[in-house]
């Protein structure tokens, strides 16, 4: 109601699978509970949110959610990607070792080497930086803790049992405070507007607490030493201090 702008039994129904009576019964309970938010527009054979309708049991947080119930008469064009992904198999595989703590084998294509090629890895976990997904993991290849991103796994085949665990993953383990702000090369204007775009407070700072693991993707986001205009490179962060 609060995105779309109105609602109709069908919209129930296709969202939650509920037959038509239910769906009917459901509106009624909701304005029940809700008195004065949205009232039956007979012309119109829909609901209609009232003047100052409240959502009941949502708080509205950005367009990400709007785009998916986008209402037909609101052009939105979102930016057509190629979307990475990871074979059905390969996640199984991983989330299989993971929990029986094992070993896995697979066959790993690095940006580091034209050619793939098979190695040990201990997963321990799975990791995002907001546009991938990475498996955490011993690789005994090189003997280290390292992130491997889960589309570039081509195969996998035999496991055995491992001696590593996440205990052992010193950079998984160790958090550091990161200090989010608009760059300082910014006028005080943009600085503000910036600020007002991440729901910064007063002092325009957002602490973020991650694993030192992951603060070399929020490093290459933000502070890029490729871009020489201030407006082109409007957040930087810095490490505030490390806790393990």
């Amino acid at each position: 109601m609060f995105w779309k702008g109105e609602l109709q039994r069908a919209d129930l129904v296709d969202q939650f699978g509920v037959n038509p009576t239910q769906a009917a019964t459901d509106f009624s309970t909701y304005m029940a509970i809700a008195p004065g938010n949205m009232s039956y527009n007979k012309s119109r054979k829909r609901y209609l949110p009232n003047s100052g309708f409240i959502p009941l049991f949502m708080n509205p947080r950005g367009l990400d959610e709007f785009v998916n119930m986008v209402p037909s008469q609101v052009p939105v064009e979102a930016w057509p990607l190629p979307k990475r992904q990871a074979t059905s198999e390969t996640l199984f595989a991983i989330v299989k070792a993971i929990q029986k703590r094992e070993a896995l084998e697979v066959c790993y294509q690095s940006m580091t080497d034209p050619n793939s090629s098979w190695r040990w890895l201990s997963p321990h976990a799975f990791a995002s930086d907001g546009e991938r997904w990475h498996v955490r993991a011993y690789c005994h290849k090189r003997d280290e803790f390292r992130d491997f991103v889960l589309g570039r796994v081509i195969a996998t085949r035999s496991t055995k049992p491992t001696d590593m665990s996440a205990e052992q993953d010193v950079d998984w383990q160790t958090f550091v405070t990161v200090i989010v702000k608009p760059n300082p090369d910014l006028s005080a204007e943009q600085r503000l507007a910036i600020a007002n775009e991440y729901n910064m407070p007063d002092n325009q700072e957002i602490q973020l607490r991650l694993r030192r693991s992951m603060l070399f993707y929020l490093e290459t986001q933000y502070n890029s030493k490729q871009v020489s205009m201030p407006a082109a490179h409007q957040l930087i962060v810095s490490v505030r201090k490390l806790e393990s």
